[in-house]
């Protein structure tokens, strides 16, 4: 995903001379190609990622485009204030990519992980928020957050995705992977390529989930949540936080809208501290939250 994301800069740096790249003392093997065709529009602000985000900012105002690039970890959290305060709060077109989601980063341990992002970057009024599953809805996402005039957090793992066919990139709309009667996953950025590999398995055990996939958390698409809780069962699979992932977003929604489901299971991670190092595959493994794990949970739910 790391190469879709440096490929699709390059071409909108092409197409756009306003497009810079800033990156704080990340990504290098990745952002090379792009400092070379484009040396004077290429920063690296060092190990700051409040002063990435700050010189994006002023970047933006002066009309420049921005592309604010650091890891998934760090970037949330170290530059919340500014993020807040200098990008959301005056509404300025500055893109912020992270790389690391979740808890791909695996071994390198909890200091690394990102099981909190999405709850922070949600909780920011004019930020849009997206977690691609693939390299087809990462490059969707940079050049529709390019070609608008609003903020935009767009997150992906650290992690190799499967290969997709081309499909439309809507923010704020969910892609309906498949349909099914008895039941409904929702699954939200990278957790989907999962989640499809889980209804492969139910399938072959009788059982027909469909699979929706959320690429953008905020805007949220809810006709799909409700259109999803027809099928009687919703499954939210989400790699992040259970307290405050998007499990308890979706039960809000499905509670406003009196949508009554016979199970509800919210398949994330739990509220701690990882204490074991372990490979991103084991994490997965580790919280039910690869394909086996989901597809377990949720024939043990419908049993």
């Amino acid at each position: 995903m790391r190469k879709s994301f440096v490929d699709t800069m390059i071409e909108c740096a092409r197409e756009d001379e306003n497009v810079v790249l800033l990156m704080a003392e990340v990504g290098f093997s990745v952002v090379e190609p792009f400092e070379k065709e484009f040396p004077d529009r290429f920063f690296n602000t060092g190990i700051a990622e409040q002063n990435l985000v700050l010189t994006a900012a002023g970047m933006a105002l002066k009309g420049l485009r921005p592309v604010a690039y650091s890891m998934s970890a760090f970037l949330d959290s170290r530059a919340f204030e500014q993020i807040k305060v200098s990008v959301a709060y005056q509404n300025l077109p500055v893109v912020l990519i992270s790389v690391g989601s979740g808890l791909s980063y695996g071994e390198m341990g909890s200091t690394h992980h990102a099981i909190e992002e999405s709850a922070i970057m949600r909780s920011l009024p004019n930020l849009n928020v997206v977690f691609p599953s693939n390299a087809v809805e990462l490059r969707g996402a940079l050049k529709k957050a390019l070609s608008d005039n609003k903020p935009y957090y767009i997150s992906y793992p650290k992690a190799m995705a499967p290969e997709m066919e081309e499909y439309p990139f809507e923010p704020g709309k969910a892609v309906c992977h498949r349909e099914g009667k008895d039941g409904s996953i929702l699954a939200f950025g990278f957790s989907v390529n999962d989640a499809i590999a889980a209804s492969d398995i139910l399938k072959d055990k009788g059982l027909n989930i469909g699979v929706y996939g959320f690429h953008t958390v905020k805007p949220l698409d809810r006709e799909a949540i409700c259109k999803a809780a027809a099928t009687g069962n919703i499954f939210v699979v989400d790699e992040h936080n259970y307290s405050a992932g998007m499990g308890g977003e979706t039960a809000r929604i499905l509670l406003e809208n009196k949508i009554k489901i016979d199970n509800f299971v919210d398949i994330s991670v739990p509220d701690c501290f990882q204490n074991v190092v372990a490979r991103y595959a084991e994490m997965k493994e580790m919280y039910s939250l690869d394909a086996k794990g989901i597809a377990e949970k949720i024939e043990k739910s419908l049993n």
